[in-house]
C-alpha cells in the first residue's frame, strides 16, 4: 500500500510540475510574440510537430497571431526553462 501512495504522490508530483511549465512557457511565448509586434496571440501546446523527435528537454507549441499588417498568420515554436523560445521558419 506504501508503494502504490508513493507511485501516486510522484505521478501527482510530475504533473503539477509541467502544469508550472506550461505557464511560464505561455508567459515566455507571449512575450516574444509581443516582441515581434504580433496581437490576439493564442498559444497551443504541439507535442508532435515537425522536428519533436529529435528534440530533448524541449517542448513545442503551435501559436496563431495577428501581424502589424492584420494578417492572421501561425508558426511553430519550442522552448525550454533555459535556452528561450525559438520560432520555426515560416517557409517550413
Amino acid at each position: 500500500m506504501d508503494g502504490v501512495l508513493i507511485f501516486i504522490g510522484l505521478v501527482g508530483f510530475v504533473i503539477l510540475i509541467r502544469i508550472f511549465l506550461h505557464s511560464i512557457d505561455k508567459s515566455n511565448i507571449s512575450d516574444a510574440a509581443s516582441a515581434k509586434g504580433w496581437t490576439n496571440v493564442d498559444i497551443r501546446w504541439a507535442p508532435f510537430a515537425p522536428g519533436f523527435f529529435f528534440e530533448k528537454g524541449e517542448r513545442h507549441y503551435y501559436v496563431t497571431y495577428t501581424n502589424k499588417d492584420g494578417k492572421r498568420g501561425g508558426r511553430y515554436c519550442k522552448t525550454s526553462l533555459l535556452t528561450g523560445v525559438f520560432w520555426r521558419d515560416e517557409s517550413s
